[in-house]
């Protein structure tokens, strides 16, 4: 369906549903990503494989859309569209960087501190990630 809906609507229509295949079958979503012939994608499925922090098992792309919220935050909306699992953890910490993006945008800084926890509580690596798009260098 996945594959269908990207051959008909284009990657920015498929990507709730590259989502919700990332984090209920990892693995077949590791092998579509290729096979799709999507130079942007593979660009980065290439970088997520060389700059994930996980276990570099296949089982690490339930985590690929969270990441690409970290390094692409424009997909907020799309990949907001996909129809979140309470029992994974991985689509739970995409949920949750939708919402710490939005709060960023708002400036509720208290209520970001919690949701940074959380997130950190989900996927230490992902969190030490996001953080370091987030500082700031002073010269």
């Amino acid at each position: 369906m996945t594959e269908a809906r990207y051959r008909a609507d284009g990657l920015d229509a498929a990507w709730p549903l590259l989502a919700g295949l990332a984090w209920l079958a990892p693995a077949r979503c590791a092998a579509l990503l290729p096979g799709l012939g999507d130079a942007s994608l593979d660009a980065l499925r290439r970088r997520f494989d060389a700059e994930f922090p996980g276990t570099g098992e296949i089982d690490d792309y339930s985590w690929f859309p969270a990441w690409l919220l970290v390094v692409k935050p424009a997909l907020a909306g799309r990949l907001g569209d996909a129809r979140t699992q309470r029992d994974r953890a991985a689509s739970r910490a995409t949920a949750l960087l939708g919402e710490i993006l939005r709060r960023e945008h708002d400036g509720d800084q208290h209520e970001l501190v919690s949701l940074r926890q959380a997130l950190s509580r989900l996927h230490a690596g992902l969190f030490d990630v996001y953080m370091a798009t987030r500082k700031v260098q002073h010269r």
